[in-house]
């Protein structure tokens, strides 16, 4: 049994040919997947696989990357997103102080 703990298909890179890709899953021997979020739309679109394909999960979270995108809004997003059915994990989440992509005091909120 393969499980695919962190995968993307929410990705723009997978638009086309994302259903035949994922229903072939099972057939190659992938039986469950963790799509995981790395900003709010992508967390959305994860949790819309999950609901799509009865095998793939999501984790919703938001990347150090991606923390300036997070407004007030965020801790009553994530609070909504992480009582999913099909949200096993909060994913893509911390601190990362190597790129400072995100203002660090932004990341820490």
């Amino acid at each position: 049994m393969i499980f695919d703990t962190h995968a993307h298909y929410d990705d723009d890179a997978f638009d086309e040919g994302r259903d035949a890709l994922l229903s072939g899953m099972k057939e190659a021997g992938v039986e469950y997947i963790v799509n995981v979020g790395a900003s709010m739309a992508s967390s959305e679109r994860s949790i819309k696989l999950a609901e799509k394909y009865p095998f793939v999960y999501a984790a919703a979270g938001i990347h150090p990357h991606e923390a300036g995108e997070a407004g007030e809004e965020c801790p009553a997003w994530l609070s909504r997103a992480i009582n999913h059915e099909k949200v096993v994990a909060i994913g893509e989440i911390g601190l990362d102080y190597h790129y400072d992509f995100s203002p660090r005091d932004i990341q820490k909120q």
